[in-house]
């Protein structure tokens, strides 16, 4: 384990150059690439119990982040070399989980467009396949001595849930801490699996995810850069997603041109998921994908409000925590009542909002807003700590 040092920004013009030529070389190959999917039919089928407003969208080509899946493992790694950074199997490792998630997003792309629906492929496959991804990357973690997770008090930390502290940051507020392996391999799968799941739900208007996404990175990226020289690959990654999400923003936005479709959320949410697990900053991850997880758990709750509302016949009878158990674990007839108008939740702000005269650009407007006040308040956070630690 190296020694880590957290202190200002660095290397700010090799981010910059690395966030560029993501742009560039995204940019560069969108509109071919849309032209030709047209021609191969790969459209996008919108789920009939959608927003009514989004009829106009189907056949939209689809599959767009294959573009960026692609590219991106050629041009970081190019970055690293032509900046003289030494590669590290574990620089590779997000890289290797965002491959994975998106390979299991394209089969399910193409399962859609083959079968002229919104059904891919079992979401119990997807899940596995992404716990999976998400266990192996911790268990490689740990065997590299690699699992670190910067914590606030990570004495606290230490003794609630053992291992050990491999330095202090400035302050005992921030500190570096060792989990044991069983813990960490166990939140590796659980955050790899999570973040690409809750930023596929996100995926679900023009521009939404790829103006939060591009956010979200450029601000990983930076928080890296804080680190210091130990996870400067790990910054330049996500300096470059940063670049091509905002290359793929301008095909994306409202009306869309091309749809981000499994193929790039999932990449886009392994990927971030796993360089927030290899860069240690869980922490600071939890309130900067307030967003995603909030629409996860939108979709959690309508879920289960939906099925605890359902009439079973003869619930009078029996106990409490058996029709609970009953109703959550069995498929009713009948029609439960819906917590929010539409799931996940930007579908039910975007539904409301409508009604009011309320664009969908305008409602995706907000959500970048509300993203952009979570950056920018992190990096406060961030610059406030290195100023007075």
């Amino acid at each position: 384990m190296q020694t880590i040092s957290f202190g200002h920004l660095s290397h700010p013009t090799e981010l910059l150059l690395t966030c560029l030529a993501g742009f560039s070389c995204c940019v560069a190959v969108f509109p071919s690439y849309i032209n030709w999917i047209k021609k191969k039919q790969f459209q996008q089928y919108v789920r009939e119990d959608g927003p009514k407003s989004h009829a106009a969208k189907d056949k939209t080509p689809t599959a767009g982040g294959v573009v960026f899946t692609l590219l991106t493992p050629i041009f970081v790694p190019a970055a690293w070399w032509l900046f003289g950074y030494k590669v590290e199997v574990w620089h590779l490792i997000p890289l290797a989980v965002a491959l994975i998630c998106g390979a299991v997003g394209f089969v399910d792309d193409f399962a859609k467009v083959t079968s002229r629906s919104n059904q891919g492929i079992s979401g119990y496959i997807r899940l596995a396949i992404e716990l999976g991804a998400g266990f192996c990357a911790g268990a490689i973690l740990v065997a590299l001595n690699q699992n670190i997770l910067f914590v606030p008090y990570p004495e606290l930390f230490q003794q609630l849930f053992g291992g050990t502290i491999s330095s202090a940051l400035g302050s005992h507020f921030l500190g570096a801490w060792v989990p044991h392996p069983v813990f960490y391999i166990l939140l590796s799968g659980f955050l790899v699996a999570s973040t690409a799941n809750a930023f596929n739900l996100h995926d679900g208007m023009d521009g939404l995810s790829s103006g939060t996404g591009c956010q979200v990175f450029a601000c990983i990226s930076l928080i890296l850069s804080f680190y210091g020289e130990t996870f400067m690959q790990y910054s330049l990654l996500a300096a470059g997603v940063a670049g091509a999400l905002s290359a793929f923003l301008v095909f994306n936005k409202y009306p869309a041109r091309v749809f981000m479709g499994d193929t790039g959320s999932l990449f886009i949410g392994g990927l971030m998921g796993s360089l927030v697990l290899a860069g240690g900053m869980v922490f600071l991850f939890v309130p900067l994908a307030a967003i995603y997880i909030v629409e996860a758990l939108s979709v959690m709750a309508q879920v289960i409000y939906f099925k605890l509302t359902k009439k079973m016949e003869g619930e009078e009878a029996l106990p409490f925590y058996k029709v609970i158990l009953t109703k959550l674990t069995k498929k009713l007839p009948g029609e439960g009542k819906r917590l929010l108008r539409m799931a996940p939740v930007h579908h039910h702000f975007e539904v409301v909002l409508q009604e009011k005269g309320v664009a969908e650009w305008q409602v995706v407007l907000m959500f970048w807003i509300v993203q952009s006040l979570i950056c920018l308040s992190v990096i406060g956070f961030i610059i406030s700590f290195v100023s007075f630690s």
